[in-house]
C-alpha cells in the first residue's frame, strides 16, 4: 500500500510540471528591460500630471524694493550714504556643485523635486533600466558611450572610468571662462556664486568678512577650466528609466528630476575683499590670466596687491583646499597647474544640469531668490585746509628804512555753483598797528581755515585767496603810503587730491610782498 501511495504522488507531481501557468503577457517581464504595457502608460500619465516644483518667479535683474534717504554717516562723516532694498531672482539652468565628494550628484540620478529648491536634494531609490552615458572628450582612443545597467553611484562610477582610463591622444586643453560678481550679503552670496545644493556656499562665504571688514567692496570671482561633460541620452518615456513601479510616496507632489549632464574640469573661486572698483578688479585679473608668465603692468599688480585674495580650488591636479593668493605670480600659478585634462588631472565634477521626468524632458531651471540691503556711501562732504604760511618782503622796505610796516587784508572764500558758500580772513592789520617785515625777510603768519563742500563740482568750484596790502610811511600822511595793490587766485577742487602732496602757491603784491598758501584736501 505504502508503495503505491509513493508511485501516485510521484505521477501526480510529474503531470502538475507539465502542466503550463496560465498568466497573462503582462504579468511576465525581465527585470532587466523598462516598464511596458499598462505600467508603462499609467506612470508616464502620472509623471505628465506632476507640476514642476515650487520655486520663487524669476528676477533675472534685481527689483528695487525699498529706498532710506541719504544720510551722513557717524563714523567717517566725510562720507553720505544710503540704503537700497533689493529683490534677486535669477534663474540657472546650470548649477555649481563645490563640493567634489558629493554622493547624489552624478550622471543618471533620479532626484525627488521638492528637495531642488530647498537644497536637500534627496535621492529617490528604484529599480532602474539601463542608461547610456557618454563623454564630450573626442581624443580619446576607444569609445566614449558607456551603457550603465543598474544606474547608481557605484556602476555609474565604474563605467564612467572605463572612459576615462583610455588612452588620450594629444593634449585636451580645458575651455577657459571667468565672470566676476559683486557680494553684498552671505544672503546674497548664493545667487553670486550660482549654488544650492547643502549649503555648499559655506566654504566660500567663510573667507569673507562680512561684520567687520576693513575694505570697502566684496567680488566673487568664477574661474573654470572645462575638461569634458559626462551626458545621459533622454529616455522617450519616464517608464524607460525603471523596471518596475517605483513607490509613489518616494516621488514626492512634483516632478522628479534626473541628473541629465555633469561637467568636469577645474574651478577656482576667487573670494575678494578691496577697496577698487569691480572694473578695477576685472581688469588686473584678466591680465593675470593673459599673462604668459604672471607678470603684469605695475599698476594692477598694485590693484592685487592692496586687495585680500583667496583661492577655493576644485578639481585639477590639487585636492579641495582653500588657499591665499598673495599677488598675481600666484593667480599665474593656479591656472597653469592642470590646465590640460589628463589621467593625472581628471577634474572634477563642477556644475550639473537637472531635468523633469516629463516627457521630453525640459531643463528644470532652478531659481535662486534673496532679498538684501546695499548700503553705498561717498564722499558727499569733502573738507579743505587752505593755510597762509608766510609772507615774504622783495624790495618792499622804504627808502632809507630796514623794514617795512605792512597793513591791508588777505582772505579766502568759498565758492560753489557760483556763490560764495564760505569766507574767512588770513590776515589782517591796521595802519596803527601793522605787520613789521624786514628785507629780504620771510615771516611766518601759520593762519590756517577749514572748509567743508556739499558734493561740489569739482571742475568748476573754487577757493578764492585775494587781498589788498598797503605800506605805512608814518612820518607823513596818511595819503602818501604806498599801495601794492590787490592780488588773488583760484584754486579749483580738482587741483587739490585727496592723498597727495599739499599743493603750494604765491599770490604777489606788486612782486614787492609774496604771500605763500598750502592747500590740501583732508577728507
Amino acid at each position: 500500500m505504502k508503495t503505491y501511495i509513493k508511485i501516485l504522488s510521484s505521477f501526480l507531481i510529474t503531470i502538475l510540471l507539465l502542466i503550463p501557468v496560465g498568466c497573462s503577457k503582462e504579468d511576465v517581464s525581465d527585470i532587466t528591460e523598462p516598464l511596458s504595457g499598462k505600467k508603462a502608460e499609467n506612470f508616464n500619465a502620472l509623471m505628465a500630471s506632476l507640476p514642476s516644483f515650487n520655486q520663487p518667479e524669476e528676477v533675472s535683474e534685481p527689483d528695487i524694493l525699498d529706498e532710506d534717504p541719504p544720510a551722513r554717516d557717524d563714523e567717517e562723516p566725510s562720507l553720505e550714504c544710503f540704503t537700497t532694498y533689493y529683490k534677486h531672482a535669477p534663474g540657472f539652468n546650470d548649477m555649481l556643485a563645490l563640493d567634489p565628494s558629493t554622493d547624489v550628484i552624478f550622471p543618471g540620478a533620479i532626484l525627488k523635486g521638492e528637495s531642488i529648491p530647498t537644497g536637500e536634494y534627496i535621492p529617490i531609490v528604484a529599480d532602474r533600466a539601463a542608461i547610456t552615458l557618454s563623454a564630450s572628450l573626442t581624443n580619446i582612443n576607444g569609445s566614449p558611450v558607456v551603457k550603465v545597467t543598474d544606474p547608481k553611484l557605484s556602476t555609474v562610477r565604474e563605467e564612467v572610468k572605463s572612459i576615462l582610463d583610455q588612452e588620450v591622444t594629444g593634449a585636451t586643453p580645458a575651455r577657459i571662462n571667468f565672470e566676476i560678481s559683486e557680494v553684498y550679503t552671505k544672503e546674497q552670496l548664493n545667487l553670486a556664486i550660482g549654488a544650492n545644493y547643502r549649503s555648499a556656499a559655506a566654504k566660500v562665504s567663510a573667507s569673507f568678512n562680512f561684520t567687520n571688514s576693513t575694505y570697502r567692496y566684496k567680488y566673487v570671482l568664477k574661474y573654470f577650466q572645462v575638461y569634458y561633460t559626462i551626458d545621459m541620452d533622454p529616455p522617450q518615456n519616464p517608464s524607460d528609466l525603471f523596471t518596475d513601479t517605483p513607490d509613489l510616496n518616494a516621488l514626492g507632489s512634483t516632478s522628479p528630476v534626473y541628473v541629465a549632464t555633469v561637467t568636469y574640469g577645474r574651478m577656482i573661486i576667487y573670494t575678494i575683499e578691496s577697496n577698487s572698483t569691480k572694473t578695477e578688479i576685472d581688469a588686473a585679473f584678466s591680465a593675470s590670466f593673459a599673462s604668459g608668465d604672471g607678470s603684469i603692468d605695475a599698476e594692477y599688480q598694485k590693484t592685487i596687491d592692496e586687495s585680500s585674495v583667496k583661492a577655493l580650488v576644485i578639481g585639477g591636479s590639487g585636492s579641495d583646499a582653500a588657499q591665499v593668493v598673495n599677488g598675481p605670480k600666484d593667480v599665474y600659478n593656479y591656472i597653469t597647474e592642470g590646465g590640460n585634462y589628463s589621467k593625472e588631472s581628471p577634474g572634477a565634477p563642477l556644475s550639473y544640469k537637472l531635468r523633469y521626468l516629463k516627457q521630453g524632458t525640459p531643463i528644470a531651471r532652478v531659481v535662486l531668490a534673496s532679498e538684501y540691503a546695499v548700503r553705498e556711501c561717498d564722499v558727499a562732504y569733502p573738507v579743505y585746509n587752505v593755510t597762509l604760511i608766510s609772507l615774504s618782503c622783495d624790495g618792499c622796505e622804504d627808502d632809507g628804512n630796514p623794514r617795512a610796516e605792512l597793513y591791508g587784508i588777505i582772505s579766502g572764500q568759498m565758492y560753489q555753483a557760483r556763490t560764495v558758500v564760505n569766507s574767512t580772513t588770513f590776515w589782517r592789520y591796521k595802519r596803527d598797528n601793522t605787520f613789521k617785515l624786514g628785507k629780504g625777510a620771510t615771516k611766518n603768519v601759520g593762519k590756517s581755515a577749514r572748509t567743508e563742500f556739499y558734493r561740489p563740482d569739482y571742475a568748476n568750484d573754487y577757493i578764492r585767496v585775494y587781498g589788498d596790502m598797503m605800506e605805512a610811511d608814518l612820518g607823513c600822511p596818511f595819503d602818501c603810503d604806498d599801495d601794492f595793490g590787490s592780488a588773488s587766485r583760484n584754486v579749483y577742487l580738482h587741483e587739490i587730491k585727496l592723498g597727495e602732496p599739499p599743493l603750494y602757491i604765491n599770490i604777489s603784491f606788486s612782486g614787492l610782498v609774496d604771500a605763500k598758501f598750502r592747500f590740501e584736501r583732508v577728507q
